[in-house]
């Protein structure tokens, strides 16, 4: 299969009138769109549909999220591995006909353990294959626009949001939960299988091309650093870190932490975020639209902040970031009508894209190209522990005091934190080379 996606790649590449690693971004893009299906904002539509038609709890619905990330935690760093090893297109096409049947086995979990092992399944592959995979070929594509790239891989999730959540809350209207679970699964398998075997591409090198499309620049990722030239005649230079010594930085840990701490925001407030909708006095077809809302701002927004990290140092458009999040956390308590319902979840859908587009990029830009598949292995295990907390203390804060005001209100605080944590601190340093990547 190797072979044919090799042959596939040169031949579109000698015809095309662009460059080839705009496709790799579309087929990476089909993973990320695919990968919504099991999201929390997908699952927030069947939170309150599940607990009335099976009597769960809301702590017990979202404790699978929870299982997922906690899993999650101990397959990132061989996932990681195994994408420097073995490619994102090995690694994605599996993770999708996993995904397929995990999510369409969901249809037949009609008991919590069922329940568990079929959605925890599928948020598996939605925070740890797909993530790094998807972020690593596209980071080994492109260096000089890769903020741009990384942002349109991520419009195509952010479309894959909106569109996996229409069809099961049409689904669930018209039909039944099974019928939603069912629907989900076929989609995850007709978007995305052949485009990940077919079109994915580890690196340009192997097809004879460079990063960006560029005539000059590296020429190997095992050569060391090189220098790429930009078209405004001005250079810098890519140095690829190994884990070990990416590991030795408090900038990795930094990153990990504070991406940690926003995903953990996000997945509490997104997990809930439906249920907390219908507690104020909206329907069940005005949440999914201000959901959608959510998943069409974060789409624009991906494309935004794509270019504002390629014009930004790391450390500022994250601190701005999480200071966002803190807005956006605290907004969501002021929601008693439809339009602040919308104007919350567009508030909370450019937090989502940021939450998406940079912390790849940041990733790529301080430590390389070479090990970026281990280095966001480790790098992945801060969002899944903040992925297993946020849900849980969501739930706990409603099952205990009939509102979520004091999980949100820690979540705002948290973010603050955060910001100026972040603030403080900047790209790591090289141990041999005092001009790093611009950040």
């Amino acid at each position: 299969m190797n072979s044919i996606s090799l042959v596939t790649a040169r031949y579109l590449s000698a015809r095309l009138p662009f460059y080839y690693g705009w496709v790799v971004v579309f087929a990476a893009g089909s993973t990320v769109f695919a990968r919504m299906a099991p999201s929390v904002f997908v699952l927030g539509i069947f939170v309150s549909p599940i607990a009335e038609e099976f009597g769960w709890s809301r702590t017990l619905i979202a404790g699978a999220v929870s299982v997922g990330a906690i899993a999650s935690m101990f397959l990132s760093p061989v996932v990681g591995w195994a994408v420097d090893r073995y490619g994102s297109r090995v690694i994605l096409t599996v993770s999708m006909l996993v995904l397929g049947a995990a999510v369409t086995s969901l249809a037949w979990a009609t008991t919590p353990l069922f329940f568990y092992m079929g959605f925890a399944t599928g948020r598996i592959i939605f925070h740890v294959p797909v993530q790094i995979g998807s972020g690593a070929v596209v980071s080994r594509w492109f260096i000089v626009r890769r903020g741009r790239a990384i942002g349109l891989m991520y419009l195509a999730g952010a479309v894959g949001g909106i569109f996996c959540l229409q069809v099961a809350s049409i689904a669930i209207s018209l039909v039944d939960l099974a019928a939603a679970w069912i629907a989900l699964g076929i989609t995850v398998l007709a978007v995305s299988v052949f485009p990940s075997a077919l079109l994915i591409v580890d690196r340009p090198e192997d097809i004879g091309l460079r990063p960006d499309g560029l005539t000059s620049g590296p020429a190997d990722v095992d050569s060391g650093p090189a220098t790429v030239e930009l078209p405004e005649q001005t250079s810098w230079q890519e140095v690829d870190w190994t884990l070990r010594d990416a590991m030795r930085t408090k900038a990795l840990w930094v990153l990990v932490v504070v991406v940690g701490a926003l995903f953990m925001i996000q997945a509490g407030v997104s997990v809930h975020v439906g249920a907390f909708y219908q507690d104020r006095g909206l329907g069940l077809t005005v949440v999914a639209s201000a959901i959608s809302i959510n998943g069409a701002v974060s789409a624009v927004g991906s494309l935004a902040w794509g270019a504002v990290i390629e014009r930004t140092p790391v450390r500022w458009a994250m601190t701005f970031l999480m200071v966002l999040s803190t807005v956006s956390t605290m907004l969501l308590l002021t929601v008693h009508s439809l339009v602040a319902a919308f104007f919350v979840s567009a508030v909370i859908g450019v937090v989502a894209a940021g939450g998406n587009v940079i912390p790849p990029v940041a990733y790529a830009s301080y430590f390389g190209r070479r090990s970026i598949g281990s280095i966001r292995g480790i790098g992945e295990t801060g969002v899944q522990i903040g992925q297993t907390i946020g849900p849980v203390l969501s739930g706990l804060a409603f099952d205990l005091n009939g509102s979520y005001l004091a999980a949100f209100l820690t979540f705002a605080a948290i973010a603050l934190l955060c910001a100026c944590g972040m603030s403080l601190s900047g790209p790591p340093r090289f141990p041999s080379l005092t001009a790093m990547a611009r950040t």
